[in-house]
């Protein structure tokens, strides 16, 4: 953009001028006064009236005026390290607004962070997303001017978005616009200013929408956002901020998502933040998380085998109440150790000092104790379990019956086990389809996993084919099969399809040949232990 930056006064080239140049008159401008009024030039002394001519708010203008003050303020702006307000007190004067229009000024700018009501049902159509990136681009460059030129906007800036930010009710073209736009700040120097709350606003509204997770309309909005927020640190990663921006994550991660009951998604994005850079944030997320669950000398198996063993004495100590809700945090704790060792089992046993210390870990006591995990924990999740330990004769014979017997018994009676958990942390299956892309290349599927009986068992190796492949996805299920996500058997299927449920085939059969509807088997090898 160029701009006739002139006056009748002044002796300069009628031609038209670029912005550089004009920036750099100005700045001359101002540091031609800076000094005592008796000293500075005449000529320099001209060119500084003419400035504060340009920047008068009580004159009337033309368009052409409007040009030239456009491009004036932006100098202003480019050389606020120059003003000074001793020298350039009338030019502050005309310059500055007070501080009760810089609010609804930022408001302003806020509001449009959302489109109006009437098209926002169409902000998603081709012809409109050229559009709102250059609205979005035009705000950002707007609130970063202002920022530059007014020190205090930045602190103001937070309350605004604070109290602007979209309700849970909030339809989801509006919340993910909102947060769209309001991630866009997140850079350079507005980042440094304000980017710490930026991204513990939109993990706030996800983990919100996550503990509250029931419906359609909930699951589509967390879906949006989720994706925005993926977007966002890829383009971190690009522009070479995501070590930044995870230092800030890592503290969010521990104050918010870590204190959520039931969170299901919202953790995804500490994991997909570390796919984007293993080697640093990944290792680093590792560290951290162990500094928090782990001591130093401990790895993560045993400290929950502890754990366990040191839940079992307390409840022998005291009276045992047999409700698994008042035991949740054990059951989720035996199933979590039960779910590691269905992926990483094989892998230990190559290694002679970690086969040592797995043998002589108390197994045997924690899931033959009163408090009965076995008849709580998912069914798929312990069957396949065991199935793995007999292998690796990580049990000896007469406790692997007494396991056997308590499956046979109780387990089998209902399709989810006699006190299914409601929950599947820290495991759970991402669900949600339009992020799932972001998610899906980083997951360690159950046909990718060798057992420890792979060598004996081959034959029925494909009767464990795992129903969320990377070739597939949730909603590519057969039609005649839908996930209601508010469904405890619904979500179930779709947490055991994840990794280690039999195929649907088996199932059908199951259904066919049953009056008494779906049973849990005592085995996942239908061939050899079919329901009765």
């Amino acid at each position: 953009m160029g701009a006739e930056l002139r006056r009748d006064d002044m002796e300069v080239a009628e031609e038209d001028i670029s912005d550089s140049q004009a920036f750099r008159f100005v700045e001359h401008v101002l540091q031609s006064v800076r000094m005592d009024p008796f000293q500075v030039d005449l000529r320099d002394k001209e060119e500084y009236d003419s400035l504060l001519s340009i920047v008068d708010s009580s004159k009337k203008r033309s368009y052409d005026d409007e040009a030239l003050l456009v491009t004036t303020l932006k100098a202003l702006s480019e050389a606020v390290s120059k003003i000074d307000i001793m020298y350039h007190h009338a030019l502050l004067n005309n310059a500055a607004v007070a501080d009760q229009f810089l609010r609804e000024c930022l408001q302003m700018l806020v509001n449009n962070f959302t489109p109006p009501g009437s098209l926002t049902a169409f902000i998603g159509q081709p012809r409109w997303l050229a559009r709102k990136k250059e609205i979005y681009s035009q705000l950002h460059e707007s609130l970063r001017m202002i920022s530059d030129t007014v020190p205090l906007a930045p602190r103001m800036l937070k309350d605004i978005i604070d109290r602007s930010m979209p309700k849970l009710f909030d339809n989801k073209a509006k919340m993910v616009s909102f947060v769209e736009c309001m991630l866009g700040l997140d850079n350079d120097r507005m980042g440094d200013l304000i980017g710490a709350l930026l991204l513990a606003k939109v993990v706030d509204l996800l983990t919100e929408l996550d503990a509250l997770f029931g419906g359609n309309a909930c699951a589509e909005k967390l879906d949006g956002l989720m994706v925005v927020f993926c977007e966002h640190l890829k383009s971190c990663k690009e522009h070479g901020r995501l070590p930044q921006e995870f230092d800030i994550l890592k503290t969010i991660f521990r104050a918010s998502v870590l204190r959520v009951h039931k969170s299901k998604f919202a953790q995804f994005i500490m994991f997909y933040a570390c796919s984007l850079d293993p080697e640093i944030c990944g290792l680093e997320f590792a560290l951290f998380l162990s500094d928090i669950f782990i001591k130093k000398e401990e790895d993560s198996i045993s400290r929950l085998v502890d754990w366990c063993v040191d839940y079992c004495d307390l409840q022998n100590n005291i009276r045992i109440t047999t409700k698994p809700i008042n035991h949740q945090i054990f059951y989720a704790s035996c199933q979590a150790v039960m779910y590691i060792l269905c992926f990483r089992l094989r892998s230990i046993m190559d290694y002679p000092n970690l086969k040592a210390q797995l043998f002589n870990m108390p197994f045997g006591y924690i899931l033959t104790h009163p408090l009965e995990p076995l008849k709580v924990c998912l069914p798929s999740i312990v069957d396949e379990f065991l199935r793995q330990a007999k292998a690796a004769r990580l049990f000896n014979a007469s406790v692997h019956s007494e396991f056997e017997d308590a499956l046979e018994s109780d387990l089998s009676k209902t399709f989810g086990g006699m006190n299914r958990l409601d929950m599947f942390f820290p495991f759970d299956p991402y669900l949600l389809k339009e992020s799932d892309r972001y998610m899906r290349p980083n997951f360690e599927y159950w046909s990718m996993v060798k057992t420890t009986y792979n060598n004996y068992n081959s034959d029925v190796d494909d009767e464990l084919v795992d129903l969320d492949a990377p070739e597939m996805n949730v909603g590519s299920l057969d039609d005649h099969v839908e996930i209601d996500l508010n469904s405890d058997d619904d979500l179930e299927y779709s947490m055991n399809k994840m990794s280690i449920t039999p195929n649907r085939s088996f199932f059908h059969q199951i259904m066919a040949n049953s009056d008494t509807g779906l049973t849990m088997p005592a085995r996942i090898r239908p061939s050899i232990s079919p329901p009765s």
